[in-house]
Protein backbone atom coordinates (compact mmCIF):
# COMPACT_ATOMS: atom_id res chain seq x y z
CA UNK A 1 0.00 0.00 0.00
CA UNK A 2 1.45 3.68 -0.96
CA UNK A 3 1.85 5.76 2.34
CA UNK A 4 -0.41 8.59 0.70
CA UNK A 5 -3.15 5.62 0.60
CA UNK A 6 -1.72 4.36 4.16
CA UNK A 7 -2.01 8.11 6.01
CA UNK A 8 -4.83 9.55 3.85
CA UNK A 9 -5.29 13.56 4.36
CA UNK A 10 -4.79 12.53 7.93
CA UNK A 11 -2.15 15.42 7.91
CA UNK A 12 -5.20 17.96 7.07
CA UNK A 13 -7.14 17.38 10.75
CA UNK A 14 -9.65 15.36 12.65
CA UNK A 15 -13.06 14.87 11.75
CA UNK A 16 -14.00 18.60 11.76
CA UNK A 17 -17.52 17.77 12.81
CA UNK A 18 -19.19 20.97 12.00
CA UNK A 19 -17.13 21.55 8.99
CA UNK A 20 -17.82 18.41 7.65
CA UNK A 21 -22.12 18.66 7.65
CA UNK A 22 -21.32 22.06 5.36
CA UNK A 23 -19.24 20.04 2.80
CA UNK A 24 -20.91 17.11 2.65
CA UNK A 25 -24.35 19.60 1.92
CA UNK A 26 -22.05 21.28 -1.03
CA UNK A 27 -21.20 18.13 -2.23
CA UNK A 28 -24.89 16.81 -2.68
CA UNK A 29 -25.06 19.91 -4.57
CA UNK A 30 -22.94 19.45 -7.31
CA UNK A 31 -21.42 22.77 -7.67
CA UNK A 32 -18.57 23.74 -10.39
CA UNK A 33 -15.12 24.15 -9.12
CA UNK A 34 -15.99 27.87 -10.00
CA UNK A 35 -18.96 28.02 -7.90
CA UNK A 36 -17.45 25.79 -5.01
CA UNK A 37 -13.93 27.97 -4.82
CA UNK A 38 -16.40 31.82 -4.48
CA UNK A 39 -18.31 29.37 -1.48
CA UNK A 40 -15.22 28.48 0.20
CA UNK A 41 -12.76 31.54 -0.81
CA UNK A 42 -15.27 34.26 -1.18
CA UNK A 43 -18.12 33.78 0.84
CA UNK A 44 -16.47 32.02 3.60
CA UNK A 45 -18.69 28.99 3.82
CA UNK A 46 -16.52 27.49 6.23
CA UNK A 47 -16.92 30.58 8.63
CA UNK A 48 -12.71 30.80 9.11
CA UNK A 49 -10.45 33.47 10.15
CA UNK A 50 -8.05 32.49 6.53
CA UNK A 51 -8.23 31.53 3.51
CA UNK A 52 -5.81 29.36 4.50
CA UNK A 53 -7.43 27.70 6.98
CA UNK A 54 -10.46 27.82 4.55
CA UNK A 55 -8.79 26.27 1.80
CA UNK A 56 -7.08 23.41 3.95
CA UNK A 57 -10.42 22.06 5.46
CA UNK A 58 -12.47 22.16 2.39
CA UNK A 59 -9.37 20.07 0.54
CA UNK A 60 -9.13 17.74 3.32
CA UNK A 61 -13.32 16.63 3.81
CA UNK A 62 -13.65 16.78 -0.10
CA UNK A 63 -10.89 14.25 -0.51
CA UNK A 64 -12.65 12.21 2.75
CA UNK A 65 -16.04 12.67 1.71
CA UNK A 66 -16.64 13.08 -1.52
CA UNK A 67 -15.11 9.64 -2.80
CA UNK A 68 -18.01 8.31 -0.42
CA UNK A 69 -21.32 7.73 -2.10
CA UNK A 70 -24.49 10.03 -2.08
CA UNK A 71 -26.69 8.22 -0.01
CA UNK A 72 -23.87 8.25 2.13
CA UNK A 73 -23.30 11.65 1.87
CA UNK A 74 -27.39 12.01 2.53
CA UNK A 75 -27.40 9.94 5.34
CA UNK A 76 -24.61 12.67 7.03
CA UNK A 77 -27.82 14.83 6.77
CA UNK A 78 -30.93 13.18 7.41
CA UNK A 79 -29.25 10.49 11.12
CA UNK A 80 -28.96 11.44 14.67
CA UNK A 81 -26.13 13.67 15.94
CA UNK A 82 -24.37 10.29 17.63
CA UNK A 83 -25.29 8.60 14.04
CA UNK A 84 -23.77 11.49 12.34
CA UNK A 85 -20.00 11.17 14.06
CA UNK A 86 -20.18 7.14 13.56
CA UNK A 87 -20.40 7.72 9.86
CA UNK A 88 -17.43 10.71 10.03
CA UNK A 89 -15.15 8.41 11.79
CA UNK A 90 -16.30 5.66 8.85
CA UNK A 91 -15.31 8.12 6.25
CA UNK A 92 -12.66 8.89 8.04
CA UNK A 93 -10.90 5.31 8.72
CA UNK A 94 -11.48 4.22 5.55
CA UNK A 95 -9.61 7.24 3.74
CA UNK A 96 -6.90 6.92 6.41
CA UNK A 97 -6.29 2.91 7.50
CA UNK A 98 -3.59 3.98 9.29
CA UNK A 99 -5.87 4.84 12.17
CA UNK A 100 -7.66 1.71 11.89
CA UNK A 101 -4.33 -0.19 12.11
CA UNK A 102 -4.09 1.88 15.27
CA UNK A 103 -7.11 1.02 16.74
CA UNK A 104 -6.67 -2.50 16.07
CA UNK A 105 -2.84 -3.04 17.80
CA UNK A 106 -2.80 0.26 20.23
CA UNK A 107 -6.33 0.11 22.24
CA UNK A 108 -6.78 -3.43 21.25
CA UNK A 109 -3.44 -4.47 23.22
CA UNK A 110 -4.41 -1.70 25.73
CA UNK A 111 -7.66 -3.67 26.44
CA UNK A 112 -6.02 -6.98 26.50
CA UNK A 113 -3.39 -5.80 28.94
CA UNK A 114 -6.12 -3.93 31.59
CA UNK A 115 -5.01 -0.82 30.71
CA UNK A 116 -7.30 2.22 30.91
CA UNK A 117 -5.21 4.86 29.64
CA UNK A 118 -3.84 4.96 26.21
CA UNK A 119 -0.38 5.47 26.26
CA UNK A 120 0.68 9.05 25.41
CA UNK A 121 4.10 7.33 23.26
CA UNK A 122 1.41 4.66 21.66
CA UNK A 123 0.98 6.70 18.56
CA UNK A 124 4.94 7.00 18.40
CA UNK A 125 5.50 3.80 19.13
CA UNK A 126 2.79 2.32 16.73
CA UNK A 127 4.95 4.28 13.71
CA UNK A 128 7.83 3.27 14.63
CA UNK A 129 6.45 -0.47 14.63
CA UNK A 130 4.48 0.41 10.65
CA UNK A 131 8.10 1.93 9.76
CA UNK A 132 10.45 -1.47 10.81
CA UNK A 133 7.97 -3.43 8.83
CA UNK A 134 7.21 -1.45 5.69
CA UNK A 135 10.21 1.17 5.06
CA UNK A 136 8.46 2.67 2.34
CA UNK A 137 6.15 4.44 4.81
CA UNK A 138 9.00 6.44 6.62
CA UNK A 139 8.67 9.74 4.02
CA UNK A 140 7.36 12.46 6.18
CA UNK A 141 9.01 14.63 9.03
CA UNK A 142 8.62 13.85 12.60
CA UNK A 143 6.57 16.90 12.84
CA UNK A 144 4.51 15.59 10.31
CA UNK A 145 4.10 12.57 11.89
CA UNK A 146 3.22 14.06 15.32
CA UNK A 147 0.80 16.19 13.75
CA UNK A 148 -1.09 12.99 11.50
CA UNK A 149 -0.87 11.32 15.51
CA UNK A 150 -2.14 14.44 17.16
CA UNK A 151 -5.23 14.55 14.36
CA UNK A 152 -5.81 10.86 15.19
CA UNK A 153 -6.12 11.63 18.97
CA UNK A 154 -8.54 13.98 18.66
CA UNK A 155 -10.96 11.60 15.93
CA UNK A 156 -10.91 9.06 18.71
CA UNK A 157 -11.62 11.85 20.78
CA UNK A 158 -14.65 13.05 19.01
CA UNK A 159 -15.91 9.81 18.63
CA UNK A 160 -15.96 8.94 22.17
CA UNK A 161 -13.15 6.11 21.87
CA UNK A 162 -10.99 8.69 24.38
CA UNK A 163 -12.45 11.11 27.07
CA UNK A 164 -9.98 13.96 26.10
CA UNK A 165 -6.99 14.37 23.86
CA UNK A 166 -5.16 14.80 27.92
CA UNK A 167 -6.23 12.29 29.88
CA UNK A 168 -6.52 9.57 27.01
CA UNK A 169 -8.63 7.16 28.82
CA UNK A 170 -10.02 4.33 26.79
CA UNK A 171 -13.91 4.05 26.68
CA UNK A 172 -16.13 1.38 24.47
CA UNK A 173 -18.71 2.73 21.54
CA UNK A 174 -21.09 0.38 20.36
CA UNK A 175 -21.83 1.04 16.98
CA UNK A 176 -25.81 2.22 15.74
CA UNK A 177 -28.09 -0.18 13.56
CA UNK A 178 -27.94 2.34 11.10
CA UNK A 179 -23.91 2.84 10.42
CA UNK A 180 -24.13 -1.25 10.11
CA UNK A 181 -26.29 -1.14 7.56
CA UNK A 182 -24.11 1.42 5.57
CA UNK A 183 -20.96 -0.09 6.55
CA UNK A 184 -22.45 -3.12 5.05
CA UNK A 185 -23.46 -1.42 1.92
CA UNK A 186 -20.08 -0.07 1.46
CA UNK A 187 -18.85 -3.19 1.53
CA UNK A 188 -16.60 -2.20 5.21
CA UNK A 189 -17.82 -4.98 7.40
CA UNK A 190 -14.50 -5.28 7.73
CA UNK A 191 -14.37 -2.61 10.06
CA UNK A 192 -16.82 -4.07 12.40
CA UNK A 193 -15.44 -6.81 15.41
CA UNK A 194 -18.49 -8.78 17.06
CA UNK A 195 -18.36 -9.32 20.56
CA UNK A 196 -21.09 -10.68 22.96
CA UNK A 197 -22.13 -9.41 25.55
CA UNK A 198 -20.97 -5.71 25.04
CA UNK A 199 -17.02 -6.37 25.67
CA UNK A 200 -14.91 -3.65 24.96
CA UNK A 201 -13.70 -3.32 21.07
CA UNK A 202 -11.77 -1.51 19.20
CA UNK A 203 -12.54 -0.83 15.71
CA UNK A 204 -15.83 0.01 15.03
CA UNK A 205 -17.80 -1.50 17.87
CA UNK A 206 -21.07 -3.77 17.29
CA UNK A 207 -22.51 -5.93 19.74
CA UNK A 208 -24.61 -8.85 19.21
CA UNK A 209 -26.59 -10.24 22.08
Amino acid sequence: MLNKNYYGDLIGGSLMITESRIIAELLLKKFTEGEWKKLIYEDNILQKKSINTASRNAHTLRKRLEPMSDEFLKSLLEVSERAYIQLLMVSFLINSPVVSDFMRQSLAEARRTYKTILSSHAWSEFIDDRIRAFPELNKYSSATIKKMGNNAVKALVDSGYLNSSLRRQIQPVYLLSEVRSCLKELGREDLIKYRKYKSHIFILQAVKY
